[in-house]
């Protein structure tokens, strides 16, 4: 019998999906740019720099918010 606790597992991040992600946000900021929609591109650009700091991929609508500086 050991007295030793479990120790708590943790799931790697999907890089390969949160790098699919960014590149979604970054080519519809550009295509949205390129068709002349400026302010529907800065909430991607806004999204894509949120990714960029290191920040997750946001969950809630409060974290929606805060990534796009609402």
């Amino acid at each position: 019998m050991s007295n030793q606790r479990k120790g708590k597992l943790q799931t790697p991040l999907d890089r390969n999906g949160d790098m699919q992600v960014f590149k979604f946000f970054k080519t519809a900021s550009k295509l949205l740019n390129d068709s002349g929609k400026e302010d529907e591109a800065f909430y991607f650009e806004q999204m894509t720099d949120w990714l960029q700091s290191g920040k997750p991929l946001p969950t809630s609508e409060e974290q929606v918010i805060k990534a796009l500086g609402i």
